[in-house]
């Protein structure tokens, strides 16, 4: 099970890669400003 989890987060990031990294610039731009 935690295998197929982990498969399918990683389907997901790949298709939606530049979300990601979106995000992941969103929580840094945050983590900054706490």
């Amino acid at each position: 099970m935690a295998r197929l989890k982990s498969w399918q987060i990683l389907r997901r990031a790949r298709i939606s890669a530049n979300r990601m990294t979106v995000i992941a610039k969103a929580v840094l731009t945050l983590e900054r400003q706490r």
